[in-house]
């Protein structure tokens, strides 16, 4: 389970990496010249809480240019020392906490950077002006830090996507804050904070959002305002024009920035120019020359529109998600009629052994003068006669005039027929109760498999129903990576769970790069780490499961022997991961040894294998396995199956058993065994296991064995809980040494052991 970057893309990642370092130390080195109401603003230092790895330090480096550019030493050194406080602190929650970014330490992280924020100013203070801008500044910084964390964990899907009233609250804070720093920057006639705010304002009106730009206008003008008051009138004329551009949406953009000069150029005419609106007119009309030059494919706003528009797109996957679930109601809804139904039949037509000597003399009898006597008068002593009769024909006997004995032996004169309709009539009897039993059996295969595919639906429909999870750009981009690797017409659903991307993809062709190539193409081209994929292939079409990289791997080791003089195994064992954050571990024993119970055990394991990567869940698997074992063979077959299932990304185990030896497991400092009263699988009830669940952390281990492996539970809990670090290699291999050792050939049967540890 355990892999390495694949080494061909390592250069390409490298070179993103750079780019990506480099952009956050300009952003460092502009954010720090950026000024607030005369002094040096705190975003830089603010910002710096938000980055991880190593572009905290190359972000930390332009910080500090900027600083000594815009400040001096003076303010200089006190910054350098905050924002190396910030640095630690960062980079201690990072390497502590993964990616698990609570409400909580955001809050504690923001509180730090506002703190240090506070006493950078408080050091350069000179006055009580001085100590309110300082403590304007820690505020100012804290809030910015935890939105713009806020955002950044979110991630560039959840920013644009229009998940949450918070997200988009934060989203407005750092635009403010922003458009209030690049104001103080100017070059020449042009004024950055306006230029910003003109583009910002000119790409809104490209999303697909009822009045973006105008928001977007609303929020600029008042970050604009905020950093300096003779800009406020400029930006009120900028805000007016966003909704004669949304009016024209659909135009070209040299129409959109043409309408958009010519309406701002007549708001200055009409409210008077001043210096502060020939800056402001003057860098509108730079970004809108900018808006026309620069190519749509260039910017970000197709990518803006594609997320915009993924919730949409989403909805028909949300209808089908409701279609599947209808289907299953209705799936559900017949097997109940079919139980329901059968079971009325069933009892209006109860026969009962009394059934063959009634239909007998309903033949005979009927017409004999004497069969109001014998059915009447002495009818006890007719029906214990039967009964004998009736008996005999149980035992295997043919009933003659002989066993017909008591007052028939000289009272009846059609003793020869009674006895040829008895039997006669038992045969018809035998006949139907075989006929019912099949049918019997038959019904139960049939609404068995009526209710596992009504599960199945039901888990399919839960899945789509959920809407607001689904990717469509991460979906494009598995397309657009599958179709570079020869694989045909590729069909993609991308969903996030639990804060997860996991991509199915269902396509034709030949799979022939390797596993590694696509996880790393992926993580590259979706900035997310991905586990290696699960790949299944049915004739020529091809399923594709992969998901972002698990909290935990899987080290497993498995051990097998074959019965003394046997050429095959009656025990199958496999290993795989789901391609969702799960790996599953197998063992199934077919009943006996040889080849009748190697075909056992390696249909069950092979069948379950393969539903469950087609994307089944367990227990739809294992009633579908359950009855296709029923109807295999004329021939019982029976298999026992034991299934251990971890959740790589929270260690979550479930312990699955039918009529499986017990599973020993370590977890922490606690040893135990799991059995479960489980019968195989094939008996004719119905697969409805319990699970047994528990939770697993780094370093635990969990050994299966099938019951030809006999295991001494204090032996191996001494084995197990030997060293504080176990090692599974010197485990598994002194298991297999003893099983070796200790066997009998005389009686013993076939081996196998799995061995499993969680490992980051």
């Amino acid at each position: 389970m355990e892999r390495t970057l694949f080494k061909a893309s390592d250069i390409g990642k490298r070179d993103l990496s750079v780019l990506k370092s480099l952009g956050c130390c300009a952003a460092g080195l502009v954010l720090s010249l950026t000024r607030l109401s005369g002094y040096p603003s705190p975003f830089a230092a603010a910002a710096l809480s938000c980055v991880s790895g190593m572009n905290c330090i190359f972000m930390f480096v332009g910080a500090a240019v900027g600083y000594a550019i815009n400040g001096g030493l003076r303010v200089c050194v006190p910054y350098i020392a905050a924002m190396g406080i910030i640095l630690i602190a960062r980079m201690a929650t990072t390497a502590l906490l993964m990616k698990a970014r609570t409400g909580l330490i955001r809050i504690v992280q923001s509180a730090v950077t506002g703190a240090c924020v506070f006493i950078a100013n408080i050091f350069t203070a000179e006055g009580v002006y001085d100590i309110f801008i300082a403590a304007a500044f820690a505020v100012i910084s804290a809030i910015f830090s935890f939105c713009a964390d806020k955002l950044s964990s979110s991630g560039f899907t959840g920013l644009l996507s229009e998940r949450s009233i918070p997200e988009t609250a934060a989203l407005g804070i750092v635009f403010v804050s922003l458009t209030a720093a690049f104001t103080s920057l100017q070059a020449g006639p042009l004024n950055l904070g306006i230029f910003i705010s003109t583009l910002s304002v000119l790409y809104a009106s490209e999303v697909n959002i009822e009045a973006a730009a105008s928001v977007c206008a609303v929020l600029s003008a008042a970050g604009a305002a905020a950093a300096d008051a003779e800009f406020a009138a400029p930006c009120v004329l900028i805000s007016v024009t966003a909704p004669v551009i949304m009016l024209i949406e659909k135009r070209s953009r040299v129409t959109k920035a043409c309408a958009f000069i010519l309406t701002v150029g007549a708001g200055l005419i009409l409210t008077g120019l001043t210096e502060a609106g020939g800056i402001a007119a003057m860098s509108a009309c730079a970004a809108a020359a900018v808006y026309i030059a620069v190519p749509e494919r260039f910017t970000i706003a197709p990518v803006i529109t594609r997320h915009t528009r993924a919730k949409a797109s989403a909805r028909p996957y949300a209808a089908f998600g409701r279609k599947l679930g209808s289907m299953s109601d209705t799936i559900e809804e017949m097997r109940a009629a079919v139980i329901k139904t059968a079971k009325a039949l069933e009892t209006e037509n109860i026969r009962d052994i009394s059934w063959v000597y009634s239909k007998a003399a309903d033949s005979v009898c009927g017409s004999c003068p004497s069969g109001m006597k014998c059915w009447g008068q002495l009818y006890n002593e007719t029906a214990d006669i039967m009964n004998k009769a009736v008996l005999a024909l149980r035992g295997g006997s043919f009933v003659s005039e002989g066993m017909l004995d008591g007052h028939l032996t000289a009272g009846c004169g059609r003793k020869s027929e009674l006895a040829a309709a008895l039997n006669k009539q038992y045969a018809v009897y035998c006949s139907a109760e075989s006929a019912s039993h099949k049918v019997t059996e038959m019904r139960s295969v049939l609404t068995s498999q009526l209710g596992a595919t009504g599960t199945m639906l039901r888990k399919m429909s839960d899945e789509l129903s959920r809407n607001d999870t689904y990717d469509e750009s991460a979906a494009l981009t598995a397309e657009t990576t599958l179709t570079e690797l020869g694989m045909q017409r590729p069909s993609v659903i991308a969903l996030t769970i639990n804060d997860r991307l996991s991509i199915d993809a269902y396509c034709g062709g030949s799979p022939d790069f390797p596993p590694e190539e696509l996880a790393d193409r992926l993580s590259i081209s979706l900035h997310k780490e991905f586990d290696l994929p699960m790949i299944s292939t049915v004739g020529d079409k091809v399923h594709i499961t992969i998901s972002e990289r698990a909290r935990f791997d899987a080290q497993i080791k498995v051990f097998r022997k074959n019965r003394s003089g046997a050429r095959h195994s009656g025990d199958c064992a496999d290993c795989f991961n789901d391609g969702k954050g799960s790996v599953y571990m197998i063992l199934s024993d077919g009943m006996g040894t040889g080849s009748r119970a190697r075909i056992d055990s390696a249909f069950s394991c092979g069948m379950l294998v393969k539903l469950l990567k087609a994307g089944i869940d367990l227990d739809s698997s294992l009633e579908m396995l359950n009855t296709s074992l029923l109807v295999k063979s004329s021939d019982e077959s029976f298999a026992t199956m034991d299934i251990c299932r971890i959740d790589l990304n929270t260690g979550d185990a479930m312990l699955c058993k039918a009529g499986a030896a017990a599973t020993y497991v370590r977890c922490g400092n606690t040893f135990a065994a799991v059995s479960e009263d489980g019968l195989p699988l094939g008996t004719g009830f119905e697969a409805k296991y319990r699970g047994k669940l528990f939770r697993v952390s780094e370093g635990d281990i969990i050994i299966m064995a099938s019951d030809g492996a006999i295991l001494d539970k204090g032996w191996l809990e001494q084995l197990v809980m030997r060293e504080r670090k176990p090692d599974l290699d010197r485990i598994m291999n002194t298991i297999g040494e003893a099983l070796r050792f200790t066997s009998d050939k005389e009686t013993e049967d076939d081996m196998t052991v799995i061995g499993v540890k969680l490992i980051r």
